[in-house]
Formats: C-alpha cells, sequence, structure tokens
C-alpha cells in the first residue's frame, strides 16, 4: 500500500501514448526498449511520448550508454506502470509476469501461490484466470487506498498501517482462493473433455491438440507446490464451511 499509495488513475493515454507504451510492456530483452534519442532523426512524437509516461511515472530509464550507433536509452515499466496494465489491461504478454516477477506487485500477488516455471508454461484458459486475478486484486489495492482519500492517503496509510494491511490482506487471500478454486474446477478432467468437445473446435486434430495442452497445464499446476499448498487450504476452508452449515441444516429439521 505505501508503494502504490501516491499512484493516479491514468485517464486516458493518447494513441502514440499508448504505442509507444504497449512497445516497452512487449519487448523481449530485459524488457528494454532501446530509444536512440540523441541519433538524428529521431520520431518526434515518441519522445513526447516517453516523456509523458515518464511524467505519469509509467516507464523510467534503466540505462544509458553510447555505441557506435549513437547514444542509447533503455526504458522499463515502474512499479506504477505494472499497476496501470494490472489494473486495466486484459491482455499483455505472460513473459512480462517472469521478467518483473521481482517487482513488489507480483512478489506479493502472484510469488506466493505459483512456480516460476507454472506461469512460463501457462495456457490461454490458465493465464485468463491469473489476468483476472491481478485485475482483482489491483482494483481492489486501489479502493482500499482512495476510501482513505487522495490527499492524506500517505499519511494515513502510515497512521493506520496496521488496520490497513490486515483488511487488504484479508482482501487479497479471498482472490488469491477464488483464483485457486475457479483453476480447480477448470482442470477437472470433465471440464477439459467439456472445452475439448464445444461446438468452436470444429477439428479432429485442433482438439486433440487443445487437450494434450490442457492436460500437461493440469500436470504443471499439479506439480507446483505454492499452488498445491494454496489449493489446500481453499479445499480445508471449503470443507469446514461446507460441513458447519450441512450441520445447521440437520438441526433445522
Amino acid at each position: 500500500m505505501a508503494e502504490i499509495s501516491k499512484y493516479e488513475r491514468v485517464e486516458k493515454l493518447n494513441e502514440i501514448e499508448r504505442s509507444t507504451f504497449f512497445k516497452i510492456m512487449n519487448a523481449h530483452q530485459v524488457s528494454y526498449l532501446k530509444l536512440r534519442r540523441l541519433r538524428e532523426p529521431y520520431n518526434k512524437d515518441e519522445y513526447n511520448a516517453i516523456k509523458r509516461l515518464q511524467e505519469l511515472n509509467l516507464v523510467e530509464v534503466r540505462n544509458k550508454k553510447k555505441s557506435f550507433m549513437g547514444r542509447e536509452i533503455f526504458y522499463v515499466l515502474t512499479t506504477y506502470g505494472l499497476f496501470y496494465i494490472f489494473s486495466n489491461l486484459v491482455s499483455y504478454p505472460p513473459q512480462l509476469l517472469t521478467k518483473y516477477q521481482n517487482n513488489i506487485i507480483l512478489n506479493t500477488l502472484l510469488s506466493p501461490y505459483f512456480e516460476v516455471e507454472t506461469i512460463e508454461r501457462s495456457t490461454a484458459r490458465f493465464y485468463s484466470v491469473i489476468t483476472q486475478y491481478l485485475q482483482e486484486c489491483c482494483r481492489t489495492t486501489l479502493h482500499r487506498i482512495e476510501t482513505v482519500g487522495s490527499d492524506t492517503a500517505t499519511n494515513n496509510i502510515i497512521k493506520d498501517h496496521g488496520r490497513l494491511a490486515k483488511i487488504l490482506e484479508s482482501d487479497l487471500e479471498w482472490h488469491a482462493k477464488i483464483a485457486a478454486f475457479k483453476l480447480a474446477i477448470l482442470y477437472s478432467q470433465s471440464n477439459i473433455l467439456m472445452t475439448v468437445n464445444s461446438e468452436d473446435i470444429v477439428n479432429d486434430s485442433a482438439r486433440v491438440a487443445m487437450y494434450e495442452l490442457e492436460t500437461t497445464m493440469k500436470t504443471n499446476l499439479s506439480q507446483d507446490k505454492k499452488f498445491i499448498h494454496l489449493l489446500k487450504g481453499v479445499h480445508a476452508d471449503f470443507g469446514h464451511g461446507v460441513e458447519e452449515l450441512l450441520a445447521n441444516h440437520t438441526k433445522s429439521f
């Protein structure tokens, strides 16, 4: 909460700003975007877009160096930039989650529950659950901060750190449990077969490929110790809840 306490909603990026931001987001080499600022001619619109993204604290300079091609500047996403992506976008490359795995957001929301290898091998169905989970977590966090008051957010967070942290921690744990519950249902054998046999897939070869892909993902999840630990906790909580409700139901008769 302290890390993003001064985050402000980005109302709108223009076309060139969005395009430049997506270039940085989708860059493959250690998430760098290389722009030769001082080598003429450079794209003035892109340069202005970069300045705007820096003003919004969505990107920052990671490194500068000189080469035979001129002076090169490398840009990366900031914590605010990642928060903006997870809060607002439902489509971004899975590699983003591994490249920035040491960022405080992913360290808090993803690393405790999934091994890096699981994210790297994610299928589209698995990844849709992950992106929805990250979006809900970030939106919940932003809502908690905004309810404190935008002008005094930092002071209140410091003053009531314990209380607010506990509330947010509980919220985020619920989101993690819901994501685990969804994945457990999604990767049951019956649901995998239902997806494979849907009318959207008309080619038998595509059905076989889909089945093998999702079965492999199921195996990867079953071997992920972090996810299994989370799933066992969800199973225990769900079991206790069901037992108590059924016991009360029996008593009422």
